[in-house]
């Protein structure tokens, strides 16, 4: 039976979605500010080589308008330099539909729960692939693939715009175009963009992302130690493909940081891949993947705690006396650093000229 058979009876337990098209937290910048961001996102992106974006959140929004992304690529590719270390370091999201640009700067907690959640899971799929038979074969498939890229048509009749996310942590089965399981840890301002971004994971790769899993650990009122498991799927409704809630905000650790007894994320086998390529490799085996709410509080707590004791922890002491010698560079033969220090300057201006201009503009943080 087919996974996203229609379903009347589902579709009145499931809140139906809501238009993209609601009003966005920041105003897109109007026609007479043309281009208006794009120094602005150029800027973030030297403070961040720079590393003096520090007081900057992990998760920062940019409105563009129509071309604006093409200019920042066309600006970044004027320097080499800068272009290759944001292709490398700097993870960012567009959704070329409605000209959204968010540049990640993931925290230290986040990037150490997701590594123990997506470590949980390749465990029990290594366990699986020891096997034999269609599920080991399936599952030997089946690789991690944390931040990579994925690109998706940003809508029908417009093959040529694409759209492009780089989230917390995925998994990808080798025949596959597009991860069939997606994670991705939510707090502050993105929390308000998670049901959006597993939106446009899963229908706009004609479901072909099984399942998205949204981890809130940052939930709730100021010193909460709140955490939350949210799990969206598509499914057909009638005549349409729509997104449904399997688990909302379910708590699996409470406002003290005690463990709720939550069953956890619950997963199948099925899950790492789309349909037919499970029916063709799997037919009916359908081994179960779990990661209890107890192991989802060990692994959050343990990121708390190591980001916490981080200055008590111990380190290699070297012998007094002994001197540290590094090789000397290569001068580069790019930019002499006064050029680069004017031309960060004239960002800085035009940026602060722009803001002047555009009232509706904000830092989301």
């Amino acid at each position: 039976m087919s996974r996203l058979k229609a379903s009347a009876t589902q579709y009145q337990d499931t809140t139906p979605p809501t238009s993209f098209a609601e009003q966005p937290l920041t105003p897109p910048p109007t026609d007479e500010k043309q281009f208006a961001h794009a120094h602005r996102v150029i800027s973030l992106f030297r403070e961040i080589r720079a590393g003096r974006h520090i007081e900057r959140g992990p998760w920062t929004e940019f409105w563009l308008v129509k071309g604006e992304y093409d200019e920042i690529q066309r600006l970044l590719q004027k320097d080499e330099d800068l272009w290759g270390y944001v292709k490398d370091k700097i993870r960012h999201d567009y959704n070329a539909e409605k000209d959204f640009l968010v540049v990640r700067m993931p925290t230290s907690v986040h990037e150490l729960f997701v590594d123990g959640v997506e470590d949980a899971i390749r465990s029990q799929l290594k366990v699986v692939r020891s096997g034999s038979g269609p599920e080991a074969r399936f599952a030997q498939k089946v690789r991690p693939a944390r931040s990579t890229e994925i690109k998706l048509p940003a809508e029908e009749g417009l093959p040529s715009r694409k759209s492009k996310y780089e989230p917390d942590a995925s998994f990808w089965h080798d025949d596959a175009k597009y991860p069939g399981v997606i994670i991705e840890i939510a707090y502050s301002q993105k929390r308000k963009r998670l049901y959006r971004l597993a939106e446009s994971y899963l229908l706009d790769s004609d479901a072909s992302v099984q399942v998205v899993v949204g981890l809130d650990i940052e939930y709730g009122k100021k010193g909460s130690r709140e955490a939350t498991l949210s799990v969206w799927r598509a499914q057909v409704i009638g005549n349409e493909l729509r997104v449904v809630d399997e688990v909302a905000d379910e708590t699996f650790r409470g406002d003290q940081g005690n463990n709720t007894d939550h069953p956890g994320l619950q997963l199948h086998l099925s899950d790492f891949a789309h349909e037919e390529l499970v029916q063709e490799e799997l037919g009916d085996q359908n081994r179960e993947i779990n990661v209890s709410g107890q192991q989802l509080c060990q692994f959050l707590a343990a990121a708390e705690n190591k980001v916490q004791q981080d200055r008590s922890l111990s380190k290699h002491l070297v012998a007094p006396g002994i001197r540290k010698r590094k090789r000397p560079d290569t001068p580069p033969e790019e930019i002499a650093s006064s050029d680069e220090a004017q031309y960060m300057e004239q960002e800085r201006k035009v940026a602060r000229r722009m803001e002047a201009q555009d009232p509706n503009y904000e830092d989301s943080f």
